[in-house]
């Protein structure tokens, strides 16, 4: 099973459009087979993703990685966010 990549935000939130660039420039590094990337509006989850990973704030970054969840909220530079991914 590919590991999951999750970022919960929202529109309205100056932090999370800040971040953006961040997990683009890491997504478009890392995002293969084996590393999936899934971006989740928690205005609009229609999934409620956010209720499963009890979101409390945002920008959160998710981790699901063969059944273990690691999560870390707040703006990650690069390297935290790769940190975070490789576990």
């Amino acid at each position: 099973m590919a590991k999951q990549v999750i970022k919960f935000y929202a529109d309205w939130c100056g932090p999370c459009r800040m971040y953006t660039p961040t997990f683009d420039r890491v997504k478009e590094e890392l995002q293969s087979d084996e590393i999936s990337f899934k971006e989740v509006n928690v205005e609009n989850d229609p999934e409620n993703l956010a209720a499963e990973y009890k979101v409390r704030g945002i920008p959160l970054t998710v981790v699901v990685d063969n059944g273990e969840v690691r999560t870390e909220s707040g703006r990650l530079s690069e390297e935290m966010l790769k940190k975070l991914i490789n576990g």
